[in-house]
């Protein structure tokens, strides 16, 4: 392009150096050559910004792939650990309705009481959107209710999650420090303790209110967003 620039500029300078043409003749020439270098570099920009264009949205069509799979493999992690909450609060449930003569019961015939353990860790993949998201490219999303829906969902809802089952934990570990605490004592006055069965109380507040957050925000959206981008991919 610059070569092409530069010899229709070389033109100009012929013309306007050339005694034979008269000062009318010049003037066409000139404005003719600047009309095609105009028109050159104008062509050249524009498909130069296509191309850009192009290899953005392709870029971008990799990136919903990716992120399709990644929500496809959060609803299944969702319901797994939906199913984990409603499992270990069954459990938790069974020892809180306990009563002191059958934990007596089951202290004197040498039985345990089964506790149920199960830490929440992350569930949410988030590497796609992250590596995206920092390479600046979030902006090629040219639908900007996809874009908005994208963002809530990490921004907001992902966090969300990673928040409740934090929570959880912390509450689970509360058990397992007053197990430590008292394992001394026997069993029968451990689940007796109104302070260890307020936390087990707590514990399945927390598990109910999680599968709440599960059932009723992260997973619908989960569900909308691939619906979106099914609807973006066939574009």
């Amino acid at each position: 392009m610059q070569e092409e620039v530069k010899k229709h500029t070389q033109k100009i300078y012929k013309s306007v150096k050339n005694s034979e043409h008269t000062l009318g003749e010049k003037v066409k020439e000139i404005i003719v050559e600047i009309f095609i270098i105009v028109f050159a570099v104008t062509l050249s920009i524009w498909l130069h910004s296509w191309s850009e264009h192009k290899h953005q949205q392709e870029e971008v069509t990799v990136f919903l792939s990716n992120l399709k799979n990644d929500l496809k493999n959060d609803i299944k992690n969702i319901d797994i650990e939906k199913e984990a909450y409603h499992d270990s609060n069954i459990g938790y449930e069974k020892i809180l309705a306990l009563t002191t003569l059958q934990l007596d019961s089951i202290y004197k015939s040498k039985n345990k009481v089964n506790f149920p353990i199960y830490s929440h860790g992350q569930i949410m993949n988030i590497g796609n959107y992250e590596g995206f998201k920092s390479s600046g490219k979030i902006g090629y999303i040219e639908d900007e209710k996809l874009k908005q829906k994208i963002l809530n969902y990490y921004q907001i809802y992902v966090p969300a999650v990673s928040e409740v089952d934090k929570m959880y934990n912390g509450f689970l570990f509360k058990c397992f420090d007053k197990m430590i605490e008292n394992a001394d004592k026997s069993e029968e006055k451990l689940y007796s303790d109104p302070k260890f069965k307020k936390t087990i109380e707590l514990l399945v507040k927390l598990g109910k209110n999680n599968i709440r957050v599960y059932n009723e925000n992260t997973k619908p959206l989960a569900i909308e967003l691939i619906k979106a981008i099914d609807k973006e991919l066939e574009k």
